[in-house]
């Protein structure tokens, strides 16, 4: 095997870090909302944990949307084709509203209905009611934030998403102090206190993000809409053609999480407390990785966009290989501040602290699976445009085979919770042969801005 450049290797961390930490801090910002409700008791953790849940669906199928544009700014930035990332956008962006509305509709008719399949509790399901209402709409400012911000990592710019997100995450983490314990003439808003902070932020992320951009007159940013590359029915193709495997695959997988919440949460109301506060911590060790995955992207990405294709599958093997090992070390040291990790839950019962204990031990080395996947799916094949493959690999892997396992541990076997959450994971194990299988073919070395995407 070749060694990768010390050049590459310094891009890699240069790349990394900034996406890394902003996607840590929006991680540990989800941890907050359970955090900061958690003295309220297992209902408030259990329907902001289920409402955030019932988000994340629609978020992940917008980021499928936006990893799209990701991929073309990579390629297109690699070829010299900057100018072409503007029209992108703006198809885009058309693309969010059209799937966006209905949904943002339909949630809000119907939101009492979507946490009912979730648990039987009356009291979780008339706050998650009203935690969904008020953060279901900023997900319009959030799929600007999404799709601009891959577009900028694209061009390798990672630095400034980071800096201006950091300063909607400190916003949201004060109004959360504020608006849910009140103050300052403020009653206590308790679960609504946490959406409504949500939302100002989310829509303060959105607005500093345009500003900056219009103000400096980026080079991605659109100047006009309704060009004449707009009506150009041959590229519409070709992204429609890139984006729906991947908003299909998201939204599969995405959907899944939400049924093993579904799971967890008709076992019982404790047990649905327990994996909505241990979610959070599991996606902190992701998110570390997180960037990792998006440096690998960016550059295989570019690499793939110059015809460069040795050098994208020698990073690319480099990057497979890497990320499992480091994320095993992360996780012993995770396990050495578990009293740390569980410290802002001591008011919740014992009962759940102690299952808490349990199946975070299990999570954590879990996440090992996760991340090597994250790494060969985000990093890896998609950064080739291989985006047909991974939505398979997600459907069977998800649906075929953990999803009736976990269903059947939990409901016709009545095992406890710590071994449905074990079964769970034979999705990640089934996925990560698959992956691997997929990319030793090296069928996903493509040039998308040299030919139409497969």
């Amino acid at each position: 095997m070749r060694n990768i450049e010390p050049s590459s290797l310094k891009q890699s961390i240069k790349l990394a870090w900034p996406i890394s930490l902003q996607s840590i801090l929006v991680t540990m910002l989800g941890m907050s909302d359970i955090m900061m409700v958690g003295h309220l008791g297992d209902t408030a953790v259990a329907s902001v944990g289920l409402g955030n849940r019932i988000q994340f669906v629609f978020l992940i199928i917008l980021a499928g949307l936006a990893s799209g544009v990701g991929t073309l700014s990579a390629q297109h930035f690699g070829a010299g084709q900057v100018g072409v990332i503007r029209q992108v956008i703006v198809k885009t962006l058309v693309i969010a509203a059209g799937i966006l509305l209905p949904i943002l509709l339909i949630t809000f008719l119907f939101s009492d209905n979507i946490m009912g399949i979730a648990t039987t509790d009356p009291s979780v399901i008339k706050a998650g009611t009203n935690y969904l209402w008020l953060t279901m709409p900023s997900l319009i400012f959030v799929v600007i934030v999404m799709i601009f911000e891959n577009a900028l990592r694209g061009l390798g710019q990672v630095v400034f998403p980071m800096l201006i997100s950091t300063i909607a995450i400190i916003t949201n983490i004060l109004l959360n102090y504020w608006l849910i314990k009140g103050g300052l003439g403020i009653e206590p808003m308790g679960v609504i206190g946490a959406a409504l902070a949500t939302l100002i932020a989310r829509a303060l992320h959105a607005l500093l993000i345009l500003v900056y951009l219009a103000k400096v007159k980026h080079s991605i940013f659109p100047t006009t809409f309704f060009c004449v590359s707009f009506y150009n029915k041959q590229e519409w193709t070709k992204l429609l053609t890139l984006v729906w495997p991947m908003m299909l695959s998201f939204g599969v997988w995405s959907l899944g999480t939400f049924v093993y919440q579904l799971i967890y949460g008709r076992i019982g109301t404790q047990e649905l407390a327990v994996m909505s506060l241990l979610a959070p911590m599991e996606g902190l060790l992701v998110s570390f990785f997180f960037g990792f995955a998006s440096a690998c992207a960016i550059l295989v990405g570019q690499r793939l966009g110059r015809n460069e294709f040795i050098t994208a599958w020698v990073l690319a093997k480099h990057y497979a290989i890497s990320a499992p090992i480091v994320t095993f070390l992360l996780a012993l040291i995770l396990l050495q501040c578990e009293s740390l990790v569980f410290m802002p839950y001591t008011n919740l019962s014992p009962e759940t602290m102690a299952l808490s204990h349990d199946v975070f031990v299990l999570i954590t080395f879990g996440t090992c699976l996760k991340v090597f996947n994250l790494t060969m799916s985000m990093g890896i094949l998609r950064a080739g445009g291989d985006n047909k493959y991974c939505m398979l690999i997600d459907i069977s892997g998800m649906w075929i085979l953990s999803i009736p396992l976990t269903l059947a541990a939990a409901f016709y076997f009545k095992l406890p919770l710590y071994w449905v959450v074990l079964i769970s994971y034979s999705e990640e194990i089934t996925k990560a042969f698959m992956f691997v299988f997929r990319m030793r073919t090296k069928l996903w070395l493509k040039n998308l801005t040299a030919e139409s995407v497969a």
